[in-house]
């Protein structure tokens, strides 16, 4: 798999695209099911990580909660969109899924993981990237990602509580796709106005260099470990640690 010239013109002036067709109809319906299952689990265990006022909820760690995710890590038709973004060696930071529930209102505007602390302006080039894999089709009605395309070039900070933005749009694209943007284009769950949960799972990646925001290489099950090929261990940051010291510090 490769990418256009196109659509690498297309992420460097708008920062997002939507790649068509990457999840089958059969895995939608799988990941669709067991997002809600986890998430059912999670609040019958008292541990849900729900947000937007209950209206919403995170599903996270997912590579860990079932080797059907693992699928994800290495996506050959998603992994050069990532690669043009952040370099061939970048990194998995999380591995996660939002649920969207009726009713949810329109949240704020932000950019992600790292780049919110940073100062103005922000780095020229990205360091962090993110895409949604649509479970559901996504429209304005039921919560479709709202964007600002191109925002990114200015390297700015959305103001704290910006709700609104003049060249919004709100994300339509059909369920199997998936949604890939630059970091630092502002961005936010749109409000959902249906009887229906919108759910996508979200693979959030960054640069080698940067921090990943989970501790993929401490932190995953021994069995995942094992299954990762020698791709999915440096995108899950085995190739990118510090070095240990060459002999004993004591």
């Amino acid at each position: 798999m490769s990418i256009t010239d196109a659509e690498k013109k297309q992420l460097d002036e708008q920062g997002c695209i939507v790649i068509p067709d990457v999840l089958s109809d059969e895995e939608i319906k799988v990941y669709r099911a067991d997002i809600l299952r986890l998430a059912e689990e999670e609040k019958q265990n008292g541990l849900a990580r729900q947000h937007t006022n209950g209206h919403g909820q995170h599903v996270r760690w997912l590579v860990n909660k079932g080797q059907m995710y693992e699928s994800l890590v290495a996506r050959p038709k998603v992994m050069p969109f990532f690669e043009h973004l952040l370099g061939p060696d970048y990194t998995l930071s999380t591995l996660t899924s939002n649920i969207i529930d009726p009713g949810a209102p329109d949240g704020g505007y932000h950019v992600d993981s790292v780049l919110g602390s940073m100062p103005e302006p922000l780095p020229s080039f990205p360091l962090v990237a993110n895409s949604l894999w649509l479970l559901d089709d996504f429209t304005p009605e039921n919560g479709g990602t709202r964007h600002v395309p191109g925002i990114h070039l200015q390297r700015i900070k959305p103001p704290p509580g910006t709700t609104h933005h003049p060249d919004e749009v709100r994300l339509s694209a059909p369920k199997g796709a998936v949604f890939l943007f630059n970091g630092a284009i502002w961005h936010s769950a749109g409000a959902n106005k249906t009887d229906r949960q919108r759910i996508a799972l979200i693979c959030f990646c960054c640069r080698s260099f940067v921090k990943p925001m989970f501790d993929f290489v401490h932190h995953l099950k021994p069995e995942v470990v094992e299954r990762a090929t020698p791709t999915m261990r440096r995108i899950y940051g085995f190739d990118s640690q510090p070095q240990p010291p060459d002999q004993p510090t004591r």
